[in-house]
């Protein structure tokens, strides 16, 4: 075991202009409930990273989430890795429920119960960089290799998020939503794409 390292948390510039412009954009009560689900599935990655007595040495939040960096001196197999990535969106569902049956107590709480079943669900959808994206690569890459499973996952994120930015281009159209939306499916298209260089050819293996 490890001795404990003190986290080091860092913002990016740019999450309080995201902020701001949310604050001005919508409700202080859908602002709280969006960061407490944000906070309660960070601290799902954490606590399960320490119970496998894992250092967390740095915690970088940016408009898109945040990224955990840990000791590399520890390493997790690949069913560890998975618990740790599935603790995140867990802790958003399970705090769904709880806030649901609250809700009949508190109507302000079936808001908090939809910000987490939403950051939850959407955690797990496969696309970078979010959990189900790095739950469907360990997988492949526990049951294949790490290749095999950098162009599987490549091409699952690449079509899933073609089909986000359609329907929510259409949505934007039809009901005049929020750009939001448009937002959140731009960071992990830029992040995919980016990702790209990564996945090698296959005449290149």
């Amino acid at each position: 075991m490890y001795p404990y390292k003190k986290t080091k948390i860092y913002f990016s510039p740019w999450t309080a202009l995201l902020l701001a412009a949310f604050i001005y954009f919508a409700s202080p009560e859908l602002l709280a409930a969006l960061l407490f689900a944000a906070l309660a599935h960070e601290l799902g990655h954490y606590a399960m990273l320490r119970k496998m007595n894992v250092a967390v040495t740095q915690i970088h939040i940016s408009p898109f989430g945040a990224k955990i960096s840990t000791d590399d001196r520890k390493r997790l197999s690949y069913g560890g890795e998975i618990l740790t990535v599935l603790a995140g969106p867990i802790s958003n569902l399970a705090l769904a429920l709880l806030l649901g049956y609250m809700g009949s107590y508190s109507e302000v709480a079936y808001l908090f119960a939809g910000a987490q079943l939403v950051l939850g669900l959407f955690n797990l959808l496969p696309i970078h960089p979010l959990d189900g994206s790095r739950f469907l690569w360990l997988l492949t890459a526990w049951c294949t290799e790490p290749f095999t499973a950098d162009r599987i996952s490549f091409k699952i994120h690449l079509f899933t998020t073609t089909i986000l930015l359609l329907v929510a281009i259409l949505l934007l159209y039809i009901e005049k939503g929020s750009p939001f939306l448009l937002l959140g499916i731009a960071g992990p298209l830029w992040y995919g794409w980016e990702q790209k260089r990564l996945v090698k050819p296959r005449g290149n293996r």
